[in-house]
């Protein structure tokens, strides 16, 4: 293993722990949670299980679906992506378990402007650990996985499937709660506003892993990069007399903003 895949696979495993620590954070605001935690809470509240516990039980079971989703030549050439879904699952659901019943087993808040600022520190500590994660793109999540696999086999895009998938987990939570507990629990308005906010504080924090470049880009691809980024566009128009390449010219040259 190279040495900065071995770099890439370290800031995924800190990213890992990051996003349990958000997600534990938005929990014990007790506002609801995420909404891809929302089924594993939901199944934590009425079982001896733990929602680390659960997470790791779905986790596996999107892996043991996942093939058949998947044409035999998919799942070959993404073998390696696809078998690290299943130590990943086992970390992750263990680092929600010590951050929840460890890390942070005083966190408690009574008062509804506690809950509240429990839940934007999480959402906040949650969005950190996913922009981390996209930055490390060594491996991804069970349910990312997931949702990538459903994406290619039925030809569609990404942020609507995520979309589709994080509601019908929430659905999914719900339905369960009411009917082995009598009423909806564990899903509450912090779910709605975790859902609605991580995603642009990702966006926000996302430019300020830049520095990390330099550490996990081999630095042969750096110099290329570079040199890309260095060159200058030439668009050259072989032409006769009378043609009017040169009039196609000045108006490439306008619609493109590029000197003639």
């Amino acid at each position: 293993m190279s040495k900065i895949l071995l770099r890439r696979y370290l800031l995924f495993c800190v990213s890992l722990f990051v996003n349990a620590l958000g997600i534990a954070f938005i929990t014990k605001a007790a506002l609801g949670t995420s909404p891809i935690t929302s089924v594993t809470y939901v199944l934590s509240m009425f079982t001896p299980f733990t929602i680390g516990q659960w997470t790791i039980m779905l986790n596996l079971l999107f892996v043991i679906v996942e093939p058949f989703l998947m044409t035999r030549k998919d799942l070959k050439s993404d073998l390696r992506m696809y078998l690290l879904q299943i130590p990943i699952s086992f970390c992750f659901g263990m680092f929600i378990d010590l951050c929840m019943h460890c890390i942070l087993y005083w966190l408690n808040p009574a008062e509804y402007l506690h809950m509240i600022v429990a839940l934007l520190i999480g959402c906040v500590i949650l969005a950190v650990g996913i922009a981390l994660e996209v930055k490390a793109n060594a491996a991804m999540m069970a349910g990312e996985y997931f949702v990538k696999v459903i994406t290619k086999r039925f030809h569609g895009e990404f942020g609507y499937v995520k979309l589709g998938f994080d509601v019908t987990l929430v659905a999914i939570a719900c339905l369960l709660s009411l009917i082995f507990m009598s009423g909806i629990y564990g899903v509450r308005e912090g779910t709605v506003v975790a859902a609605l906010i991580v995603g642009p504080i990702v966006h926000f924090v996302s430019p300020y892993y830049n520095f990390l470049d330099k550490w996990i880009t081999d630095p042969s691809l750096r110099q290329d990069i570079a040199l890309q980024q260095n060159q200058h566009t030439i668009i050259t128009i072989a032409r006769e007399y009378g043609s009017g390449g040169h009039l196609l010219g000045e108006m490439l040259s306008k619609e493109l903003g590029i000197k003639l």
